[in-house]
């Protein structure tokens, strides 16, 4: 390929002969300018700064002799005077006669000269008056003045010489630092101008190298080109193909010179959008042939009667997409389509006033299984479930049922026919008995949880259908007897109730709505009140609403927390107003939720509510469940430390209907261990039960910790747990829950004899 020419090169000599002639112009322009610059930088260095000098030197030389002789009129030092004076003096003569070389008899220079014979004259006639022995010193004086007179008239002289030989010094320096920037200036445009004519003539010599490269290359495009190119005349016959398409074809199984299988066969419906479009003369659109498929764009050469095309295997793009589309709506692990596509079914259905039943499925003690196997292995067994939940599924025919994963340990089915309850039944048997027979990773065997709803009844769009399903699929969740739900209006009803409760939980928790009664704790040995338990009550419009009802709720939608902050904080100002009434032996025990518990501030919450109340630590005990120590072992241990170096107490609430590890009990320093009401209800009548709550007791006391008993209500049991060695009791029998005065006033009468023998 021939990439250079004559006249190219032509144009490139003439440049660079233009280049050698602007800067033969510079540099002569630049000889010139330099030989000025050191001809004014010679008479600037010779001339002109010496006589500056000079006349500086003169003008301080006069102002030293008239220094000397005030000095001399002084000190009377002739030695001193006489070694330093005549030196000035000649120093100033010697000056004088220097400018008289370089400038001439001029008038300022005579002057000097005149003046300076006066001085000289009447400088000694003043020493010669100070030298004798009969100095006048009023002469003295007015010779000094003279003296002064004559410098003052000489100076304006010297001063004119001195600013105009300081102007000479300036016009020098600025016709120096002239020549000088229009050196560089001219240095810098040649410079500029050959960068930008070099720049030319390599953006020149680039283009014409691409040109030709371009053109070379566009030849053999159709021919190098990887994808299939193929030209069709105004009756669709192949005009030219590319060797590409022999390869393809081959792909295909097809005769190598069918290079119409390659194209679309519709092809005749986008050539008819091309044609009947003014504005376009080309289409993008993509096809499958089964083995590959291909984009096309296909153009219209009106000028050549003719169609152009140009196909691109896509194939393997295609696979990423179908691959990325596949991810995006099926879950990886299992194979099921996620939450979005469920939603789109239930909407479909909905709009197409389809009666259908939806179904949520829940994986039965996954925490548990997740504490026992690992986070792991549990993911395995979802997988696996998920998997068995498809088999099934497609068991009963894909036409009529779907499955979809929607969560962690969740799952959905959705039916696209009515189910009625007992055809629910049956399906949740059907699936359970698959289940039963599969064991899965570690051998684990799966329970779940069933919650059903149908549409229309239960809902007519996906949010409200899915709402019914939870609650359906959450009362079956709760129960221990019962592993699926349909849903119905009645828990509907329970369900919006709940919701309603919430709403005014939040009120009422801002509004600070709450009371605090206290049930008093009894020492079973000396008779005395040695504390309280703190419980909450809730009024809502007029009626008392259970702390077996809220309390729950407030756990499950995040509201415990500040609840819980405010029973503490208030909990422990009432217990300093009872310190400050008389009432230093009370312990006010207040129950802390897991939730609580587990927060990275809690301790820093109870240190700072015992520093605002000004309660000493001793009198709050903190009951904690079972459940909280359990988990997260080592930050409960520090967490306890922490609590009981404040000074704390510490007990176990409804102990015995938990884990009830004694390995627990030796790790943590608790105080009190709470023997649970459920086993002291029927402690006179089951032996059973009897035999728990000894157990407890001996376990408690070979701790070294204190043991107290709740729900005692009758004589005979407060009988039978003082001779098992129980410590403390609390329940009706005793007192019931009492409002704040109450409770005092309970004390307070109680401190009696008489109140206290009759009350016992």
């Amino acid at each position: 390929m021939n990439i250079t020419n004559k006249p190219s090169f032509t144009l490139i000599n003439f440049i660079f002969v233009l280049i050698f002639i602007l800067g033969v112009l510079v540099s002569g322009f630049i000889f010139y300018t330099g030989d000025q610059i050191v001809e004014n930088t010679r008479g600037l260095i010779t001339k002109k700064l010496p006589t500056y000098d000079l006349l500086r030197e003169i003008n301080n030389s006069i102002t030293e002799q008239e220094r000397f002789l005030y000095e001399y009129y002084a000190t009377e030092d002739e030695i001193k005077f006489s070694e330093h004076y005549l030196q000035i003096k000649q120093k100033t003569h010697n000056s004088l006669s220097a400018l008289f070389v370089k400038f001439g008899a001029i008038a300022p220079l005579k002057t000097t000269l005149e003046q300076l014979a006066t001085l000289d004259l009447i400088s000694e006639q003043f020493v010669t008056n100070i030298h004798s022995p009969e100095t006048n010193w009023q002469l003295a004086r007015k010779q000094l003045q003279k003296i002064s007179q004559i410098r003052e008239t000489v100076m304006p002289e010297l001063q004119h010489l001195i600013e105009l030989t300081r102007n000479n010094v300036k016009r020098s320096e600025n016709s120096i630092t002239r020549g000088l920037g229009q050196i560089s200036f001219f240095v810098m445009f040649y410079g500029f101008v050959t960068l930008l004519i070099v720049y030319s003539v390599i953006r020149a010599w680039k283009a014409y190298l691409l040109s030709n490269a371009n053109s070379e290359r566009l030849s053999l495009f159709p021919k190098r080109n990887p994808n299939p190119v193929i030209s069709l005349d105004i009756h669709n016959q192949v005009t030219y193909s590319n060797p590409a398409c022999k390869r393809f074809l081959e792909q295909l199984g097809k005769p190598s010179e069918q290079a119409t299988a390659l194209l679309a066969t519709n092809l005749d419906y986008y050539q008819q959008l091309v044609l009947s479009d003014e504005n376009t003369d080309s289409l993008l659109f993509e096809y499958d042939t089964g083995a590959v498929y291909f984009q096309c764009e296909l153009h219209w050469l009106a000028d050549q009667m003719q169609w152009d095309i140009h196909l691109t295997d896509i194939t393997a793009r295609r696979d990423v997409e179908k691959e990325l589309e596949y991810r995006a709506t099926h879950d990886p692990e299992t194979g099921l389509k996620k939450r979005y596509e469920l939603e789109k079914a239930v909407d479909e259905l909905s709009l197409a006033k389809t009666p259908f039943s939806l179904g949520l499925l829940e994986i039965r003690s996954y925490s548990q299984l997740i504490s026992r196997s690992g986070l792991t292995a549990a993911s395995t067994v979802v997988k696996e479930v998920g998997v068995s939940i498809q088999h099934i599924i497609n068991g009963l025919g894909a036409d009529y049922f779907e499955a979809y994963r929607v969560g962690e340990k969740n799952f959905a089915l959705i039916s696209v026919h009515y189910l009625s309850k007992p055809q629910i039944e049956q399906l949740i048997e059907y699936i359970e008995q698959k289940l039963a027979a599969t064991i899965f990773h570690c051998q684990y065997r799966v329970k779940l949880d069933f919650g059903f709803a149908c549409s229309p009844e239960h809902g007519a769009n996906y949010t409200e259908l899915l709402l019914s399903a939870m609650a359906a699929l959450d009362k079956s969740a709760r129960s221990d007897n019962k592993n699926h739900v349909v849903f119905t209006p009645e828990l509907g009803a329970k369900l919006q109730y709940q919701q309603q409760l919430v709403e005014d939980l939040k009120t009422a928790i801002d509004l600070k709505q709450f009371e605090l009664y206290f049930q008093p704790q009894l020492c079973l040995l000396n008779k005395k009140i040695v504390g309280a338990e703190v419980l909450i009550r809730w009024q809502r419009n007029g009626q008392w609403i259970s702390p077996a009802e809220f309390i729950p709720l407030a756990e499950t939608s995040g509201l415990i927390v500040n609840l819980g902050d405010w029973i503490l904080s208030q909990a422990c100002h009432k217990a300093r107003q009872m310190f400050d009434l008389g009432l230093h032996d009370l312990v006010i025990a207040v129950n802390i939720s897991p939730i609580q518990f587990a927060r990275a501030d809690f301790l820093h919450k109870v240190t700072q509510v015992l520093k605002e109340a000004n309660l000493p630590a001793k009198h709050l005990e903190l009951e904690i469940t079972e459940g909280v120590i359990i988990y997260n072992e080592q930050e409960t241990i520090d967490t306890i430390e922490q609590l009981k170096k404040l000074g704390v107490k510490l007990s176990i609430d409804d102990f015995g209907t938990g884990y009830s590890s004694l390995s627990y009990l030796k790790k943590f320093q608790i105080d009190k261990l709470k023997i649970d009401q459920s086993f002291v209800r029927h402690i006179q009548t089951e032996a059973a039960d009897q035999s728990i709550v000894k157990t407890i007791i001996e376990l408690g006391r070979n701790l070294e910790l204190k043991l107290i008993a709740e729900g005692v209500e009758e004589l005979e049991q407060l009988s039978l747990l003082k001779s098992m060695g129980c410590d403390e009791i609390q329940g009706y029998y005793f007192s019931r829950p009492l409002a704040e005065n109450d409770f005092i006033k309970f004390v307070t009468d109680y401190q009696s004899e008489d109140y206290r023998a009759e009350k016992l």
